[in-house]
């Protein structure tokens, strides 16, 4: 099942899965954890299936000069401030971990919209293996991990937080870093062995 995230900015926290060809699993994942002596709400554990935790609608969706393909679009609802979201695929997977705030201040800049401004989204090949985890840190993408069809890393992507450009690639083999492509602009970088310092 292919699992894609939205535009990350919307008027609440959407995801969404390729459904065509899909049978929906019941998965159901529903866990609280609540903080040492407090009644504060520390972590979710929430399903996409689960209609208590999500509303959920069939669209039509496809890019400029392809045939439009049914897209099930999930709403969280009603999301806790503060808290930190586990939130499993239809087929019981991990899709998305993160903390969901209802407003962020980030270098004096404040958004009064809710999302998940950190976070870490997980792919998954059509056998299920992991095939990449995409990190973001205050509202902003940072890097992303692919792994092989072993679940190796296999090279990690670092990506500058304002210009969303690459800066540079680890290639990794055997769990160690083999090479640094370190780039200078938009495609050109140089190439140097082992690993770079941040």
């Amino acid at each position: 099942m292919k699992t894609q995230l939205l535009p990350f900015f919307l008027l609440l926290f959407l995801m969404s899965c390729d459904t065509k060809g899909i049978e929906h699993k019941n998965v159901i994942i529903s866990k609280v954890h609540y903080k040492p002596n407090s009644k504060i709400i520390d972590t979710l554990w929430v399903s996409q299936n689960d209609s208590n935790d999500f509303s959920q609608k069939e669209v039509m969706s496809g890019n400029p000069g392809q045939r439009p393909e049914p897209v099930t679009i999930y709403e969280l609802k009603a999301p806790v401030d503060g808290a930190y979201y586990y939130i499993y695929d239809n087929e019981g997977k991990l899709f998305m971990e993160g903390r969901y705030d209802k407003k962020y201040t980030y270098e004096g800049h404040t958004n009064e919209h809710g999302d998940f401004y950190n976070s870490k989204t997980y792919r998954y090949r059509d056998n299920g293996k992991l095939r990449s985890v995409h990190y973001m840190e205050d509202g902003r993408n940072v890097k992303t991990e692919s792994y092989n069809r072993k679940e190796q890393l296999d090279e990690v992507r670092y990506i500058h937080k304002k210009s969303e450009t690459t800066t540079k690639v680890e290639i990794y083999e055997n769990g160690e870093v083999k090479k640094t492509r370190v780039y200078t602009s938009f495609d050109n970088y140089y190439t140097v062995p082992g690993a770079t310092k941040p």
